[in-house]
């Protein structure tokens, strides 16, 4: 007779739910490898931060689709969900730089390569333990298909929308109005300022009316302003046309209270302390005095208005909100101890009115909480104001093929698109997907590049791996087969060359597998760059023999060589070459060696018997009247990733140092993790 099992009196969830979640790990339960399309179903996790913890919205999230999962599977469905994590640029980053500052260090202590690399080593800690989370939820998601919003595959798509919205003109560069963040030190879209109610004051400013020769008459119009540090940076004082009050001294002068220097705009411009008095009807009469102060480098509406009636934009703060030069006495000063300074200052000139208490709005950063100020900075944003992105977006819901529950999200919805602005961005910090435009340095176009940039698949995974900035521009094939055999960063039981076969190029490439097929295909296509063994500590061997040996690397010169010949293969390369020494001798000496065939000859002949050069050195040999190199003076051969300006054909290229804004890679999430740009919707369509 079989022995009786007594059930337990209380549910114990970690003798269960470890068993049966362990069992589906293993057995890849939920992994479907190619789903049949008419059977297919599929689904994106969003992507939760790497820096965090779960909360309460993540697994009522999770919740809801894993009902969906296993409702679709018991409908026949073959299902694939996607999970996955975000990179989380500013937060990722603010948690490491708060472990920097422990050591009593800060991220430029470090220097960009050594806190990317830093970041990069923290973050699968977090990473794993949110993974952890995830699995003792117990969503049916397939973590054969785990995806990062940094990974190979997605920094490919992230360049690829940004190349085709850039050539489609919905991205563009500009010196536009932005949320900064001092502390941060980079820009933020306005999604990522957080508005929080704030005791204040309200300050009224007399500001003196002069006449045509600059003196005070008597009369002023005052102000009013919760932040009087700006007022440094006033260019105009704004009245509504019809005003009464003020319509008699639209198109005078007033004199900026305080200011006895002479300030700059951004473009250098000198701007004087006589600023004028504009009419514009966006100033509301019945608001404060009815005379608005405009501050066109710190705040939005002030920008708007300036723009329309083109006035200069000087800005009075530099990145951490110190006062900058065009404050004058206030210069150096931090913001906020200036203001008590200028009021101090305009009470003393009997030029503050009163002052009053208010409880107002301050836009505060998402993360560090530090109170943002409103600055005119150089950036780059989506053109989301434009009727290509815009309407789309908005006609779904006026014709409710989209609809909103409870109802009156719809209206908040259309309020928000309605109004919305050009998005910023670009993001003044280090983690993250870096912009892919180039500016070339002889002419100042701006080039942007993607994988599509590149013919073959050999050049698409090189610029890839340059571009994620995991080696540098002059590379060895040895970086890139060691890299390749490292394990993947998503999925370590994977090498980066399977990762890059199975979500990146979606197909098998030889030559990931092959190490001296590798070092032959990128001997074939890329520019050599010999580099010279060098002497003893102190000296170098610079730049004319380096130019030399690798014209005749890349057969621009014959094994047997005239200084006729060199100075000509020189000239047509001086692009070139220059650019490939810099960034391997960091710097050009010497050019003058090139100037003509007998400054070549004379240099030729004087480093092929050591005779008149420095230390005596050989680095040539000579045999009538002809040179050669000397191979065994060669330490290193390595490889340029040619990028030439698409105007001027120079290769002078200086890469952007700003990041993208993380949610310009995490709306890619649904397209990415399904295999785009290499899959596209006209290939979906082709499948039987």
């Amino acid at each position: 007779m079989s022995e009786k099992r007594e059930l337990p009196k209380h549910y114990n969830p970690d003798e269960v739910e470890k068993k049966w979640r362990e069992y589906w790990l293993q057995e890849k339960l939920y992994h479907i490898e190619k789903p049949k399309r008419e059977k297919k179903f599929s689904m994106v996790l969003p992507p939760p931060n790497v820096t965090g913890s779960l909360h309460m919205g993540h697994a009522w999230n999770i919740t809801i689709q894993d009902i969906v999962a296993r409702f679709m599977r018991m409908e026949g469905k073959e299902v694939v969900w996607v999970p996955g994590f975000d990179h989380a640029g500013i937060a990722t980053q603010y948690v490491v730089e708060k472990q920097l500052k422990k050591e009593g260090k800060t991220r430029f202590d470090l220097g960009r390569e050594e806190m990317i690399k830093r970041i990069w080593e923290w973050v699968p800690v977090s990473r794993n333990a949110i993974r952890t989370q995830l699995q003792f939820l117990g969503g049916s998601v397939d973590w054969e298909r785990e995806r990062f919003t940094m990974d190979e595959g997605f920094s490919r798509a992230v360049r690829e929308n940004f190349h085709r919205l850039y050539e489609d003109g919905l991205i563009y560069r500009d010196s536009y109005i932005v949320n900064w963040c001092p502390k941060d030190r980079t820009a933020l879209s306005d999604l990522e300022v957080e508005y929080e109610e704030e005791p204040g004051k309200l300050w009224y400013i007399k500001y003196p009316v002069v006449d045509e020769s600059g003196n005070e008459t008597g009369e002023y119009i005052t102000v009013a302003t919760t932040r009087p540090e700006t007022m440094l940076g006033d260019t105009a004082v704004a009245v509504h046309p019809d005003d009464p009050r003020y319509k008699h001294l639209i198109g005078k002068k007033l004199k900026l209270p305080l200011v006895e220097w002479e300030r700059s705009d951004i473009n250098g411009n000198p701007v004087g302390n006589l600023i004028p008095v504009i009419a514009d009807e966006r100033v509301k009469m019945d608001f404060g005095t009815g005379a608005v102060k405009i501050t066109p480098a710190h705040d939005p509406n002030d920008f708007e208005i300036g723009r329309t009636h083109n006035l200069p934009v000087v800005k009075v703060m530099d990145e951490t909100a110190h006062m900058n030069k065009n404050a004058g006495e206030f210069r150096g000063l931090d913001r906020y101890v200036a203001r008590e300074q200028i009021v101090l200052r305009l009470k003393e000139l009997g030029l503050l009115e009163k002052e009053e208490d208010i409880v107002h709005a301050v836009g505060h950063c998402y993360r560090c909480k530090t109170v943002i100020e409103p600055m005119v900075s150089e950036q780059w944003f989506v053109k989301t104001s434009d009727e290509r992105l815009r309407k789309p977006a908005t006609e779904v819901v006026e014709n409710d093929t989209i609809r909103f529950i409870p109802e009156f999200w719809k209206k908040h919805y259309l309020h928000w698109l309605y109004n919305l602005r050009d998005w910023c961005i670009s993001r003044q910090i280090w983690w993250g997907h870096r912009i892919p435009v180039w500016y070339c340095q002889k002419c100042g176009h701006i080039n942007v590049f993607s994988e599509r940039s590149f013919e073959d698949y050999l050049q698409k995974l090189v610029f890839n791996i340059y571009a994620n900035q995991k080696m540098e521009q002059l590379f060895s094939p040895d970086e890139v087969w060691d890299y390749l055999q490292k394990p993947n960063f998503v999925h370590p039981e994977m090498t980066n060359a399977e990762f890059y076969e199975k979500f990146v190029f979606l197909q098998e490439l030889p030559f990931v597998k092959n190490r001296d097929l590798l070092k032959e295909l990128i001997d074939k296509t890329y520019p050599r760059v010999p580099l010279l063994k060098q002497p003893e500590e102190g000296t170098i061997i610079g730049f004319p023999p380096h130019a030399i040996y690798m014209l005749r690397y890349n057969g621009r010169i014959g094994e047997k060589f005239t200084p006729e010949e060199v100075y000509k293969a020189y000239k047509e390369h001086e692009d070139l070459l220059g650019y490939v020494y810099i960034l391997a001798l960091n710097g050009i000496k010497r050019t003058e060696v090139f100037e003509s065939p007998q400054s070549v000859e004379e240099w030729l002949k004087a480093h092929s018997t050591g005779v008149g050069c420095k230390n005596n050195r050989i680095l040539l040999k000579e045999e009538n009247g002809k040179f050669e190199i000397l191979p065994d003076l060669v330490e290193e051969v390595k490889y340029l990733i040619p990028l030439r300006c698409e105007k001027c054909g120079s290769y002078h290229l200086k890469w952007d140092a700003d990041v993208l804004d993380t949610w310009f890679s995490s709306a890619l999430w649904p397209f990415g993790a399904f295999g785009w740009p290499e899959i596209t919707k006209e290939d979906i369509e082709r499948v039987d």
